[in-house]
């Protein structure tokens, strides 16, 4: 007969009575201070250059506008200036000696067209002249050929044109290595000239930690534009907790958090102002997904109190405080679907129940509809059903 109705037999299972009772919950949680914005420092330079950490400001320091935080060294970029310097000169070297060969290859060029220019004018002069009137070897000796004197002429003129073709080729290559040269010296230069990196704005310098934890130190090589460290807005500072995904139940904005300051006993009254969309985990080492919140702080008591970044603090977040309200355990919840159910006793037996929920918490949930105030639920389900 059990077995036909759906209920299954009970010997005295723990059970707990309906009725409206006050409701309060908190939230108690670690966190530490931040700020709502930062400004990143990256390493000064560009390109990815190899610098050589050697002095900064010590972490958590208070640095102010145009201050110095950081200085670097890079003896990569002064050799390889030294090199470009050394490689531009001989550029420049070789620029002049090809002027000059250039010069002498022109001049011979133009020398020898001027005999050609002469050779051939006697050429055409006799060729015209009465030759009976000069001795026959005179003639011979002074009268050149005219069609190979104007072949020659032709020839050094197509030379001359090849030896200014050359050397324009050859001005072309050293500019284009020469150009190439001063690029890779202004470059160094202006490697050389970012090795200091100042503090854009008021703040407290954080070192950005690598992702084995580890932080810059002096003397470290780092790269130009790496990541270097942060500088927070003190103007915005808030208490940044988080917390375990499945104690996040009722959870928002707007809820007071009471915030005790390590070390000191100050408590701030504050709000949730913000809360993570997404939960995700914080350590390879664990699966355990987490949620995160703020609450923010007034610039005036952040200025007063003097926070900064990085203080640790405890939060008690408040999250139902209701004087009376119909209420069931978490554990007695099971799934069902997309709904729940719950399992009520009477006179011995168990029967399921599917209920309606309101308001969820960590600890317990209020039940809009489905058991009336005096039922008896039971705290701990039949074992094959989920549980929530």
């Amino acid at each position: 007969m059990t077995a036909c109705d759906g209920a299954a037999p009970s010997a005295g299972a723990a059970a707990e009575t309906l009725a409206p009772r006050p409701w309060l919950e908190t939230l108690a949680v670690d966190g530490e201070i931040k700020a709502a914005a930062s400004t990143p420092l990256n390493v000064p330079g560009s390109g990815w250059s190899q610098r050589v950490l050697v002095d900064m400001v010590a972490d958590g320091s208070a640095v102010q506008k145009g201050q110095v935080v950081a200085r670097f060294d890079a003896p990569q970029s002064r050799m390889e200036l030294s090199q470009a310097d050394l490689e531009l000169l001989r550029k420049t070297l070789a620029e002049q000696a090809n002027a000059s060969t250039a010069a002498v290859e022109h001049g011979t060029l133009v020398g020898d067209r001027a005999k050609v220019e002469d050779d051939l004018k006697l050429s055409r002069r006799y060729a015209d002249v009465d030759l009976s009137i000069f001795a026959r070897n005179v003639i011979l000796d002074a009268l050149a050929d005219v069609g190979f004197l104007t072949t020659k002429r032709t020839y050094l003129d197509w030379k001359g044109g090849q030896a200014q073709a050359r050397t324009a080729a050859q001005d072309a290559v050293l500019r284009s290595q020469r150009d190439s040269v001063v690029r890779t010296a202004a470059q160094k230069r202006d490697s050389l000239s970012a090795l200091e990196l100042v503090a854009p704005h008021d703040g407290v310098f954080l070192l950005a930690a690598k992702w084995d934890g580890t932080k810059p130190e002096i003397g470290s090589n780092q790269a130009a534009g790496q990541e270097f460290g942060s500088l927070p807005d003190l103007d915005q500072l808030v208490a940044h907790f988080s917390v375990a995904e499945g104690q996040a139940f009722g959870l928002k904005a707007g809820l007071p958090v009471r915030v005790r300051l390590a070390g000191t006993g100050t408590e701030l009254a504050l709000k949730v102002t913000r809360v993570g969309s997404n939960a995700s985990t914080i350590s390879p080492e664990s699966p355990v997904k987490y949620s995160d919140f703020d609450a923010a702080i007034d610039t005036a008591t952040a200025r007063k109190l003097g926070l900064k970044p990085g203080q640790a603090l405890r939060g008690v977040v408040q999250l139902v405080a209701r004087p009376a309200a119909l209420t069931v355990p978490n554990i007695a919840l099971v799934r069902d679907g997309v709904g729940y159910v719950v399992y009520t006793e009477e006179h011995g037996k168990q029967t399921r129940q599917k209920v309606e929920l309101g308001q969820r918490g960590p600890v317990r949930s209020e039940l809009k509809s489905g058991v009336a105030a005096g039922a008896r639920v039971v705290l701990l389900p039949p074992a094959q059903t989920e549980k929530s």
